[in-house]
């Protein structure tokens, strides 16, 4: 018999299995900071898209953009700034705010997020 391997795989899990974890962790907050700038990248898109669209103002394209950031990220969507503008025939959206990270046993840790968005207005425009 292997009298002197006793219990060296329960061993060998405890050294293992907290790095096992950590990685488990990371590769599943990264996950979701990638889901959060996707929602910031699609609510600029839908913001300006609709300040663009004919009969669109910069206040519903706004609006619009916080309403995708809300409905994507929840609560943390709620602290995002969102910003139109107008230039000449383009309306552009930001938005950004900070995303606050899950990492257990450690408070206030944050990742910036920004995103923006330039469209054309829609509308007839004059020929040559």
């Amino acid at each position: 018999m292997h009298g002197g391997e006793s219990g060296q795989a329960t061993l060998e899990l405890a050294l293992v299995l907290p790095a096992l974890l950590v990685v488990l962790l990371g590769a599943v907050q990264l996950a979701l900071v990638q889901h959060a700038g996707s929602v910031a990248d699609t609510a600029a898109a839908e913001g300006a898209r609709l300040a663009a669209s004919e009969g669109g103002s910069l206040l519903e394209g706004a609006e619009r953009t916080r309403e995708v950031l809300r409905a994507g990220l929840g609560t943390s969507g709620s602290g995002f700034s969102v910003r139109a503008e107008h230039r000449g025939e383009v309306v552009a959206t930001e938005a950004s705010g900070r995303y606050r990270l899950f990492i257990p046993w450690v408070r206030d840790l944050h990742v910036r997020i920004e995103s923006r968005s330039e469209v054309r207005r829609e509308g007839l425009r004059g020929g040559p």
